[in-house]
């Protein structure tokens, strides 16, 4: 019989009806082989005996097996935990409750004398004697006259009243010294009861034994128990210091005010820390009292809401004579009545607490977990990992994951200071991390809003360009990078690392294209270009100088055969060119650098760059305009793009750019070999020649028809 006919059950009767299988289960004796088809007439539901035993074969024993070892594991790991901790507090409550102890004996050894009178001294009592005889006479001349007689004075049958002082005094002191014993007493007990519960093995046997004695520990309410020492302990330590108070107030009240003071601020600090715990679920000063606290204060506020819910069904209830005034006042009855039945906010248990807070708060710490794993080991294999959970993250917590990391490092390293190891070292995992962060954050619906903003300016600074890149990072940071660009223009940072990853990643470092990558390299360009402005001053000429590049370097990754393109692709690709060359050529004829020249002016701060401003224009020039149009020249095929009207223009926009601001900067002067000054003129005379050499070479796209 196949295996998966012997699962059918109740529920496969109902969805499938008659069936085959079950006839052959439920033990039929109506003489047909087991194969054939069944009597309709005497089917029946299968008996109790053939369920339990089709159960029984549903599993494997080894499925059985392995289910009960790590169960049985689990308790075992959990209930050892929970002996060992008990344990671990009864230890030291023992030495504590000890030292308590001894410091109250020895105190207590002298307080006590107050409650007793003064031993009797001879010499004392006599003169008690003869001051009490003296005064029962009066001296009224010529005659001495006894007044009463006194007989003797017997000082110990006197009474004593002990001072109230000393009656609190010792009160205090003695029942402390009460409660620190009893602790260490029921410190003893428990240590006792952890010895007996203790179970080793791992057998089913001992198994079960554990389980019958976690069950005892949960009944007999042991971890209740386990609490009354430590409270104890410390209703003793404020009843000594109490008595220390009334010591020294009847002592010396300057000793005694500061000593007050002291014991003030440190009540204070005790109360305080003790008390938080019942209203912050999330505060770390958890103690027996706190917990104490919390449960009274649970069952007093649900004892309440119930009397008060209770009230309100009254009113409810009794309310439908009441109408008309109802009517008035529907909304008011509405809200009591979803508090009488609907509502539901009762304080739950410590620990149903602490349960509903995590549920709440179960994204951040999840991301809490792996940047931690990275903070507390500085091992750069969590941050390769962690884009693989960024998935499983809520869209919100993917910046805070970089927020942690950035605080751990200055915290570690400084303040906008990353470690040279991930500088040099690895220049791969941080800036891959990074780019998964930002592929995050556009698929958040927030974008535009200030927090995604401040995500996403976290997520920045953890992304830099190093020596080394691999295809999966150059491929994330082009896409990434170029699409938050066009997302929002305001951005201009994201802008130019786009434009950097470009420039070094695919043209410095070789990373290879594919369709996918160049597309989103357009449409950056696209925007940009669309966003021309001469008002923004050098700045917008550099944005513009920019994208001609990003333009140019699509050409050159197109016709160079690296890309990974198909040849409809590449006919795709090649047929834009053609199309947007027109519009660089366009920009260049028609650029007004007078207009740029008041941009500039009209940027506050920017007097250097107006007066360094051939320099800039040179240095865009040749870095994006110029160079690239000669590696695009060099290439078979780039010189079909590359017109001899577009180098003309070019040449006659650099003229006019010298017309327009004669440089006023010595040429001797260093900032010139940072700029693209020193070289212009020999870069156009290079384009001029590699263009006209090009003329004579063949289309690769003629060669592909």
């Amino acid at each position: 019989m196949d295996s998966s006919a012997t699962r059918t059950g109740l529920g496969d009767v109902h969805q499938h009806g008659l069936n085959e299988d079950c006839n052959v289960k439920a033990g039929i004796s109506d003489g047909q082989d087991e194969k054939s088809e069944p009597d309709i007439s005497t089917w029946s539901f299968p008996p109790p005996e053939v369920i339990r035993e089709d159960l029984s074969k549903e599993y494997t024993s080894e499925q059985k097996e392995k289910v009960w070892t790590e169960a049985a594991d689990a308790v075992k790991a959990s209930y050892d935990q929970l002996l060992g901790r008990w344990k671990e507090d009864m230890d030291t409550l023992l030495v504590y409750a000890g030292v308590s102890s001894a410091v109250l004996t020895a105190f207590n050894v002298e307080s006590y004398h107050l409650l007793q009178p003064e031993p009797s001294d001879p010499t004392l009592a006599v003169s008690k004697q003869i001051s009490a005889q003296l005064n029962g006479y009066t001296l009224t001349p010529p005659f001495l006259n006894a007044t009463h007689h006194t007989g003797p004075v017997d000082l110990a049958q006197a009474l004593f009243q002990a001072p109230a002082s000393a009656v609190w005094l010792n009160t205090l002191w003695f029942s402390s010294l009460v409660f620190s014993i009893v602790s260490a007493l029921l410190a003893l007990f428990v240590k006792q009861w952890i010895s007996e519960a203790t179970v080793g093995g791992t057998s089913l046997e001992s198994a079960r034994l554990r389980q019958y004695r976690l069950n005892g520990l949960r009944k007999w309410h042991v971890g209740a128990i386990v609490v009354v020492p430590p409270l104890l302990l410390q209703l003793a330590s404020v009843l000594f210091l109490s008595g220390l108070l009334i010591l020294l107030w009847t002592l010396h009240s300057a000793v005694a005010t500061v000593v007050s003071l002291l014991v003030a601020f440190f009540f204070t600090f005790f109360l305080v820390v003790t008390i938080l715990p019942a209203f912050k679920g999330d505060c770390s000063y958890r103690s027996p009292a706190s917990f104490a606290i919390y449960a009274v204060l649970r069952v007093a506020r649900n004892e309440v809401m119930w009397v008060l819910r209770g009230i309100a069904k009254w009113i409810v209830k009794g309310s439908m004579q009441w109408a008309m005034w109802i009517d008035v006042h529907r909304a008011r009855f509405d809200r009591l009545g979803h508090f009488a039945y609907k509502a539901y906010d009762n304080m739950p248990t410590w620990r149903g607490r602490d349960q509903n807070e995590i549920y709440r708060h179960h994204g951040a710490l999840n991301r809490a977990i792996v940047t931690s794993a990275y903070s507390t080991t500085a091992d750069t294999k969590f941050l390769a990992s962690m884009p693989v959970i960024f998935s499983d993250l809520p869209p919100d917590q993917v910046g805070e994951c970089f927020a942690d990391i950035l605080g751990f490092m200055e915290e570690e390293w400084g303040h906008w200071h990353l470690p040279d190891r991930l500088l040099l070292e690895d220049s791969i995992t941080l800036p891959l991390c990074a780019v998964y962060g930002i592929r995050h954050m556009l698929a958040r619906s927030d974008k535009g809003t200030h927090n995604w903003f401040i995500d996403v300016h976290n997520i920045f600074r953890h992304f830099f360009i190093g020596d080394a890149q691999t295809q999966q990072l150059a491929e994330l940071a082009c896409k990434s990078l170029c699409h938050l660009a066009v997302e929002d223009r305001k951005f201009r940072h994201a802008y130019g690392l786009a434009f950097r990853t470009l420039e070094r990643m695919y043209d410095m470092q070789g990373a290879r294209h594919n369709y996918v990558t160049l597309l989103h390299a357009k449409a950056m360009y696209e925007v940009e270009m669309a966003a021309w402005d001469p008002s923004g001053g050098f700045r917008s000429f550099r944005d513009i100088a920019q994208a001609c590049y990003v333009l140019l370097h699509c050409l050159r990754a197109t016709v160079s055969g690296q890309s990974q393109l198909s040849p409809a692709q590449k006919n795709t690709l090649f047929a834009w060119g053609q199309q947007q060359l027109p519009r660089l050529h366009e920009w260049l004829r028609d650029l007004e650098w007078a207009g740029l020249h008041k941009g500039c002016l009209a940027i506050p701060g920017d007097a250097a760059a107006v007066l360094t401003f051939p320099h800039i224009a040179s240095h865009h020039l040749v870095r994006h305009i110029i160079d690239p149009l000669i590696a695009l020249s060099s290439l078979p095929g780039g010189h079909e793009l590359v017109s001899g009207e577009l180098v003309s223009t070019v040449e006659r926009a650099w003229s006019s750019a010298r017309v327009a601001y004669p440089d006023s900067v010595n040429e001797d002067a260093a900032f010139v070999w940072s700029s693209g000054l020193d070289q212009i003129d020999a870069r156009l005379v290079e384009l001029r020649k590699i263009h006209e050499v090009s003329l004579h070479w063949v289309s690769p796209l003629a060669i592909h028809d």
